[in-house]
């Protein structure tokens, strides 16, 4: 199952806590920052770009609709959900490409077909988009880089931090853990073989399953790997 890294945005703390609660059943959905002030949002969104955002409208510091005009421009990809009490709103939401548009108090029915059209919306992008295009955008010790999914042979932890190594040879060190990147990653392709590694099984070349390793290879280049989760969950995800 896709996790899909979510931002609440309202300036009420009492709303944000609310629908970051009513998301919390969604198993599909990670709410990972909620925030009051808009310009903060707007500014982490702009570098994380994260696939979902959950949207106030009537905001002190920029409105949801100036908001939602930032991430058309620098974010397209970015799907936002406004969630408000001012009904108005709702045509020229829609009219700036917002994704949806709930209304205030939520309903969680309402809320529930929102998040089934997200996971509809990603599932149809994911399919009809070239796989050597989807690119990952991760925070490394240089800054941030977007990644090619194609050019990850695997993903490597060391304490806190996630080493990935790519088909060139290169090696980049993100502050990120690898459990947090893992989900970034397209679950169909990276299969976690140990605490330590994630592997892209489309350069696994050999696995030995009695003396539990595993070879990932490109180009002549061999990575003999450790494997230490169960052998019969581990071939249900080559399978």
């Amino acid at each position: 199952m896709t996790i899909y890294n979510t931002f609440i945005i309202d300036d009420e703390p009492d709303a944000g806590k609310l629908l970051e609660n009513l998301l919390s059943s969604h198993s599909s959905i990670r709410v990972t920052k909620v925030f009051t002030d808009a310009l903060e949002a707007l500014e982490a969104l702009l570098v994380e770009q994260p696939p979902v955002v959950f949207c106030d409208i009537e905001m002190p510091e920029i409105t949801g609709m100036e908001l939602l005009q930032q991430v058309n421009n620098n974010s397209p990809q970015t799907k936002v959900i406004f969630v408000t009490a001012f009904k108005d709103y709702a045509l020229e939401a829609i009219q700036n490409s917002a994704f949806d548009f709930i209304c205030k108090p939520i309903d969680k029915s309402e809320l529930r077909r929102v998040v089934h059209k997200l996971i509809a919306a990603f599932q149809s992008q994911q399919a009809n988009e070239p796989e050597e295009v989807q690119r990952v955008l991760l925070k490394t010790t240089e800054g941030h880089h977007y990644v090619s999914v194609n050019e990850v042979l695997y993903l490597e932890a060391d304490s806190n931090y996630t080493y990935l190594v790519l088909k060139d040879g290169r090696k980049l060190l993100s502050s990120v853990n690898l459990g947090k990147i893992h989900m970034q990653f397209p679950e169909v392709n990276f299969v976690r073989i140990s605490r330590k590694h994630v592997i892209n099984k489309q350069y696994l070349s050999f696995m030995n399953f009695c003396k539990k390793y595993c070879i990932v290879s490109n180009n002549g280049e061999e990575y003999q790997l450790e494997v230490s989760v169960k052998m019969k969950d581990l071939k249900k995800e080559l399978s």
